[in-house]
């Protein structure tokens, strides 16, 4: 390696340059005022994206309202089991006006755990759910497409003892299937499609829409779905509770 001179005076304007950047910098320093600064970029939509519990919390509301929306309607499994179901279907009042009662029951049921489940998370998370609007429609549907799914599998049960499988396995899986578990994980474009096949993907996909703070516009279509799933679910099970009990 060969050394290079270097120039007496531009080392003596270095050494000058730098001993008034320190000078300057003691006497801001000494003074209190901050010559430092250093500010972490910003993500423009931070503002908007809910949360890790909020997402967590999102997708458990929607796992017990469609587990708690079947083992409430085993209510009319029970009384199936009893007799006491059949001698209602023998009084002139219309099957579906007795099926869309224990429907309603049941919807009340449901809509009460949500409600105490959206008030914890609100209360002791501060988690914001979202405009009136969106909640509102958010909820409404998740709580139709759980009590009609319900009242299909319900209908599709042959004993109450199967009822343990089919909900513990069956919408387990459903769950897992739909992304409730893996709300802060960035999953597969796949696993993210199949989820639509679900109501409770569809129900997630609405709920982050809310948390998102999106108009309750933007939540017109899946709620819809929702809605439309859940009213299927239900007309499919009360025609076969019609077949059965014919």
């Amino acid at each position: 390696l060969s050394a290079q001179t270097q120039d007496p005076a531009l080392s003596a304007a270095s050494a000058a340059q730098y001993a008034d950047w320190s000078a300057q910098a003691q006497s801001e320093l000494a003074a209190g005022s901050a010559w430092l600064h250093i500010v972490a970029p910003a993500s423009a939509d931070s503002s908007s994206q809910p949360s890790s519990i909020a997402l967590i919390l999102a997708g458990q509301m929607i796992f017990f309202s469609f587990f708690t929306g079947g083992y409430a309607m085993l209510s009319i499994l029970h009384e199936a089991e009893e007799g006491t179901l059949a001698r209602q279907f023998t009084t002139p009042t219309a099957r579906i006006l007795i099926l869309s009662g224990k429907f309603l029951a049941v919807l009340l049921t449901v809509i009460l755990q949500g409600a105490v489940l959206l008030a914890a998370g609100r209360f002791f998370f501060g988690v914001n759910w979202g405009q009136p609007g969106a909640i509102a429609l958010a909820f409404g549907g998740q709580m139709i497409a759980a009590v009609g799914l319900a009242v299909l599998l319900v209908a599709l049960i042959k004993t109450s003892r199967q009822s343990g499988p089919v909900f513990g396995g069956l919408l387990t899986a459903m769950g897992m299937l739909s992304g409730l578990f893996t709300t802060n994980i960035s999953m597969p474009a796949g696993f993210t499609l199949f989820s639509r096949f679900t109501p409770q993907g569809w129900a997630l996909t609405a709920w982050k829409l809310a948390l998102n703070g999106r108009a309750a516009s933007d939540l017109l279509v899946p709620a819809a779905v929702l809605a439309a799933i859940g009213l299927a679910l239900f007309a499919a099970g009360a025609w076969r509770f019609n077949r059965r009990f014919a």
